[in-house]
């Protein structure tokens, strides 16, 4: 194969306030024609800045101080302005990571796409390009192209407005794609039919992609070679089978042994201490030292050189590299000895929460002319009638796709939504219409960590400031300097923390703030909206444990919230799965990952990415979930998953199922459930 990026000996500086920071050093890797070359590693490693480089598009206080990037032999350092213009598009394009700022709102898709066009195309005209465009979004998979190309940006879900930025990046044929971390906002199920749609793309065009991500399940499941990065640096780099299943960098193991996998039954994940070390104030020695379990004196002294070990390169001390060459990742501190199921039969007494067909509607945005018609808003269906029980001391994993409703119940059992119909009911009591006032003393009871920490914590109060407001709301009189060094402790945070502000910590310790400020009352229930949504897997894998160690000591009652089903097999012992508002099947999470039986919960397991390259066939030959999760306002007639369901018969488009007992605690809603073998 023919050699088309070689990257040979980058460095790259910042010039910021605090001073000149070199963020990538002695960066050296090529891309053959027609592979797929994964860039992986945590948040500030340098991943997104090696890919600027190669476009020549960084930021106006980012240079290129050393090295060479060749393309096609070409120097892209030494190329002027209107040859990298040339070359940018028609010969390498990019897929950003956030598809709705990767196009313009104010322009339709056509626009856009002719655009880019005529920017690389010359002699054809108007129709012909539009032809193009139109063959391109079909070839995406953009269902009635010529009618959604006069759409704009706003009016597509999220995986059709990146299967557009896909659309672009393709449309003349380039030689090189880098793609950077294009499924990180997507749904599981998304992501799934994304990767699918750039293997495709790449053995029918024969395009040659830069795939960057910190996600070890997609990198696995769809690169040739591997770049792992760490601090600015490439650590290890070569085939990803071998990799993936003989890791030689202590860096590479630990993120394979922190990462979640409803495959491996394990009581803690293995979390990396620390965190990546400030560039601007780099360890002697080795970069990984500090949080590395194989370190010796001289890694804290020496500065290692790369090994080449197994045909892969090792930035480490050859002595070490030697050492753990063979020996088997670690995926945890203490396995969960296999046994038989069984399945707990709570009292009624245990119920700690509990919904009785609950909804919660919104009403949408009226426009002028419907408001001049009156016609009334539509109905946004985001809670359609849920009957759940939560037992005291249970952890309750929530799954489903963007727009199923898992936010909405969480925050309309905690009374943070008003609710439409149905009843809350909370030890017993119900909890529906009470007002305000009533509703205070049960605030120490029952929190809830939200998904953005950042946004849930005041920008201008510090930690310590914060973690004292609940007490000050409810009236409590505590020793703050106390309370606050004793929260800190509880959620591994050092006491130096407290007069921080929020944008001073780093989005695991913003998180556990987070945690340490809904625990403040020692409530006996939590809701956990996605607690690791946007977190390196290293620093998830901290959250998770935290998450699972509270529970044990502290005795509470959980509703987990994520579209990772890997974290749910971790911390839950039941789970529910929604999907259109409503819960589609409701058990015990080992049964329910062991023998799903409603579709949607079958789809969403095969979607799963597993970091095990070995996998790759059996994860090619998977039945995709097509399509995107229908309107709230307009939810399907019959079972709302039968439009998507491989399954479907004329009944199931006619006739709604309700949740039905299949088994001890397991319920779906199902006429033929997958497990009772009626397909």
């Amino acid at each position: 194969m023919a050699t088309l990026f070689d990257v040979r000996n980058l460095e790259v500086k910042y010039h910021t306030r605090a001073g000149v920071i070199t963020a990538v050093r002695d960066i050296s890797f090529d891309v053959q024609d027609g592979e797929i070359l994964g860039i992986v590693g945590e948040s500030g490693c340098g991943k997104s800045t090696v890919a600027s480089a190669m476009m020549r598009l960084l930021p106006p206080n980012g240079r290129i101080s050393r090295g060479q990037i060749l393309f096609k032999g070409r120097d892209l350092c030494t190329m002027r302005e209107d040859e990298l213009r040339t070359l940018r598009g028609s010969e390498i394009s990019v897929i950003f990571q956030d598809p709705m700022t990767g196009l313009n709102p104010v322009f339709d898709v056509q626009s856009q796409m002719l655009d880019v066009l005529r920017a690389h195309t010359r002699g054809q005209t108007t129709p012909s390009l539009r032809q193009r465009a139109l063959q391109m979004l079909e070839r995406v998979g953009i269902p009635d192209a010529a009618e959604r190309i006069h759409y704009y940006p706003h009016q597509f879900s999220g995986g059709m407005r990146q299967r557009i930025l896909i659309a672009m990046a393709l449309m003349s044929h380039p030689a090189v794609l880098i793609a950077d971390e294009p499924t990180s906002a997507l749904d599981v199920t998304l992501e799934a039919q994304i990767l699918e749609l750039i293997r495709g793309l790449r053995a029918e065009l024969g395009t040659a992609i830069i795939y960057i991500s910190h996600d070890l399940g997609v990198i696995a499941q769809l690169c040739d070679r591997v770049v792992v990065m760490y601090a600015g640096q490439i650590v290890e780099k070569g085939d990803c089978a071998a990799i993936f299943r003989d890791p030689r960098h202590p860096y590479t193991r630990a993120l394979l042994a922190a990462h979640p996998s409803h495959r491996h039954n394990v009581e803690r994940l293995a979390a990396i201490p620390g965190r990546v070390p400030d560039l601007t104030a780099l360890p002697a020695g080795c970069r990984f030292a500090d949080r590395c379990e194989y370190a010796e004196p001289l890694c804290h002294a020496q500065e290692p050189g790369y090994v080449l070990s197994d045909g892969r390169q090792v930035l480490c001390h050859a002595g070490i590299v030697e050492r753990i060459a063979g020996t088997q990742v670690a995926k945890a501190g203490t396995p969960v000895e296999a046994g038989p199921l069984v399945l707990a039969q709570p009292q009624v007494a245990d119920v700690l929460v509990a919904t009785e067909g609950l909804q919660t509607y919104f009403r949408d945005r009226v426009g002028m002319i419907a408001a001049l018609r009156h016609q009334l808003p539509a109905a946004v269906r985001a809670v359609d009638g849920v009957n759940i029980h939560i037992h005291r001391g249970d952890s309750v994993g929530l799954v489903g796709e963007s727009g199923s409703g898992k936010t909405t119940l969480g925050k309309t059992i905690l009374r943070l939504v008003n609710s439409t119909n149905g009843r809350i009911l909370f030890d017993g009591q119900d909890i529906t219409h009470l007002d305000d006032g009533s509703m205070r003393p049960l605030r120490s009871r029952m929190q809830m960590i939200f998904q953005d920490p950042y946004s849930s914590l005041s920008p201008r109060m510090k930690v310590s400031s914060l973690l004292i407001e609940p007490f000050q709301i409810q009236g409590i009189r505590v020793d703050p300097r106390e309370k606050v060094s004793e929260l800190l402790a509880m959620v591994g945070l050092a006491d130096e923390q407290a007069d921080k502000y929020p944008h001073e910590l780093s989005g695991g310790q913003a998180r556990r703030v987070g945690v340490a400020r809904a625990l403040a009352l020692r409530p006996e229930f939590l809701v956990a909206d996605e607690p690791t949504s946007g977190l390196d897997v290293s620093v998830a894998a901290s959250i998770l444990n935290l998450l699972k160690d509270l529970r044990e000591k502290l005795g509470l009652t959980y509703l987990i919230i994520s579209h990772s089903l890997n974290i749910i097999g971790f911390v839950s012992n039941r789970m529910g799965v929604m999907y259109l508002g409503r819960l589609v099947e409701f058990g015990p999470t080992a049964e329910i990952y062991e023998h799903p039986a409603h579709p949607y919960t079958e789809a969403l397991l095969a979607a799963i990415s597993e970091p095990d390259p070995q996998m790759r066939d059996s994860q090619g030959r998977r039945v995709l979930l097509q399509g995107e999760i229908p309107s709230p306002k307009n939810p399907p007639p019959g079972c709302p998953f039968h439009p998507r369901c491989q399954y479907a018969r004329p009944d199931c488009a006619r006739q709604r199922p309700e949740l039905t007992a299949i088994g001890p605690d397991h319920l779906v809603a199902c006429f033929y459930p997958l497990c009772l073998g009626t397909r």
